[in-house]
């Protein structure tokens, strides 16, 4: 397994109940839960453990890897980054910061190991990505990793309550080994 789950800055771990009341209060923030599609608002304690029963079960059956991010300078939890296997072939990455660790860069840097993960380990050729249209710094941040614009499609937002438009975005297993090695 490639997966080093720490960088500079970072540690990411499966997520567990102790996290319960950091979690909850970041996704409590509507500013972020109203840039993710399956998240509602309010966020309660009653949904996290519902989440972390189904990420554990979707973990063991090889689909869905969740992981926490926290700073390995003071263990701070920041926020989560996810692959999902889609397809043999295909994974999508997935992340959210709560407010006051957005703009540093977080983002970029733990999903650099997530997506080494779903290249290497999973076997992925491909990765998929998407980010709201009010939402152009997650845009940047797929930028930054090498991912390109594939189209836009209509996407559910929970906490929205109806759908909103999703800028699609795709990268391939040997352009992300291509941008590693500049």
């Amino acid at each position: 397994m490639s997966f080093h789950p720490t960088t500079q800055r970072l540690i990411l771990r499966a997520p567990m109940i102790a996290d319960a009341p950091v979690f909850v209060a970041l996704l409590s923030d509507y500013d972020v839960v109203k840039n993710l599609g399956a998240v509602p608002h309010p966020y309660t304690e009653a949904m996290f453990r519902d989440f972390l029963l189904r990420s554990d079960a979707e973990r063991r059956a090889g689909t869905d890897f969740n992981m926490a991010v926290t700073r390995a300078l003071d263990g701070a939890l920041i926020g989560l980054c996810s692959v999902h296997r889609k397809t043999h072939a295909t994974c999508e990455l997935g992340y959210w910061y709560g407010k006051p660790y957005w703009g540093q860069g977080y983002a970029t840097e733990a999903a650099r190991p997530m997506l080494r993960f779903a290249f290497e380990d999973l076997g992925a050729d491909a990765a998929t990505a998407g980010w709201f249209f009010d939402n152009p710094a997650s845009g940047r941040v797929l930028k930054k990793l090498g991912f390109i614009a594939t189209g836009e499609i209509q996407r559910p937002c929970v906490s929205r309550g109806h759908d909103v438009t999703s800028n699609r975005m795709q990268l391939t297993r040997d352009e992300f080994a291509r941008k590693k090695a500049a």
